[in-house]
């Protein structure tokens, strides 16, 4: 089959590798239908040797499918299902799982990446491939609904599995709810999702602050009350105060996470608000600086963190289900899997029009 695989900086090749098959009595093969390249997928592009990974690699994390074949003890799936993948396997049943932590399950192992943090036999599996082999299936795959199972919702189904989530995860440590005002830090597809899940929450205002005018239109779009494309950290207070009475936002949700964007952050939050930290430069080792004398002089809550895989999945399928998210303005490219590389570079060197490049094997 083809896949999607790492053979050093900046090299990502499509080739033949060998098909999965079902090895546990616990795994599912799903057909992958589309699959998202993802701001960490290029962390891996440009260091992927520095995280542990072998050439040969296989690559990708988030994607959607059907169900081509279950072991003897998957209950809660079968071949011809569609289904969303989360970003990471998880057993659904040690108390990380159960306290809604997954992302630190015993059994833990994260899609398309290193070889070391996989505990279920072969090498690692990658999402950027025809046909993925997924462990532990019955907590790790995701029922679509009928009425969003067709090809034609592919699109709104995608982003929920990583973008989604994880700005979900952020504005849920965050504690955003109706007529909060939201601060979105980060013009990327996380930050776009957080801007959107924002006004779904009833967030108002919601803003958006980033560089690249195009993504900004898109976060209008899909929600947000006012962008913002300066880099002067006074300016922005200024603008936030002035839009919340002098107060600041009740949250602050920072896709960066970088030491200037923490300050950016803690310059718009309100006291007493929360920053919401969900950038991956941690994986670079890039720890912000965190100004901890304003945090506890004005109670602001520091949360956020990597995103615990599927745990909010059904309750984003229900909301596009009914409607209250349309995520798919957020895939601004899609491409044939042959063309990954391509997709990759795009978003390396963050193209003009470009948010987030899907994949669709076999086209």
């Amino acid at each position: 089959m083809r896949a999607l695989t790492f053979h050093g900086t900046d090299d990502v090749r499509v080739e033949d590798v060998e098909e999965p098959v079902v090895v546990n009595p616990t795994d599912a093969l799903v057909r992958v239908t589309l699959a998202g390249i993802c701001g960490s997928d290029l962390h891996v592009y440009h260091a992927g040797e520095a995280f542990g990974f072998p050439p040969g690699s296989r690559l990708g994390h988030e994607f959607i499918g059907t169900v081509e074949d279950v072991g003897a003890e998957v209950r809660g799936f079968r071949a011809g299902d569609r289904v969303l993948a989360a970003v990471l396997v998880s057993c659904g049943e040690c108390t990380y799982c159960r306290d809604g932590v997954r992302s630190f399950c015993v059994r833990l192992s994260p899609f398309g990446w290193a070889e070391r943090t996989w505990q279920h036999g072969g090498r690692p599996e990658g999402g950027q491939s025809e046909l993925v082999r997924v462990p532990l299936a019955d907590s790790t795959l995701y029922a679509m609904p009928e009425s969003l199972s067709g090809p034609e919702h592919e699109t709104t189904m995608l982003p929920l599995v990583d973008m989604m989530s994880t700005a979900w995860h952020g504005l849920t440590k965050a504690g955003v709810r109706a007529g909060h005002a939201v601060v979105v830090i980060g013009d990327g597809a996380v930050g776009l999702a957080a801007v959107h899940g924002a006004r779904a929450l009833g967030g108002e205002p919601v803003g958006c602050l980033g560089h690249h005018s195009d993504r900004l239109t898109t976060a209008t779009a899909l929600g947000a009350s006012w962008t913002m494309a300066s880099r002067d950290t006074e300016e922005l207070r200024e603008r936030v105060m002035g839009l919340t009475g002098g107060e600041g936002a009740h949250a602050v949700i920072d896709t960066i996470s970088s030491t200037s964007s923490m300050e950016t952050a803690h310059a718009c939050v309100r006291a007493g608000g929360t920053i919401a930290t969900l950038g991956m430069d941690h994986f670079m080792g890039k720890t912000p600086v965190v100004n901890w004398f304003d945090q506890f002089i004005r109670n602001i809550t520091i949360a956020g963190g990597y995103v615990p895989g599927g745990l909010y999945l059904p309750h984003l399928v229900k909301l596009a289900e009914e409607g209250r998210i349309e995520p798919s303005p957020m895939l601004s490219h899609q491409l044939p899997l042959e063309e990954a590389p391509e997709g990759y570079r795009l978003m390396a060197e963050r193209a003009e029009g470009v948010i987030k490049v899907a994949l669709r094997p076999g086209s």
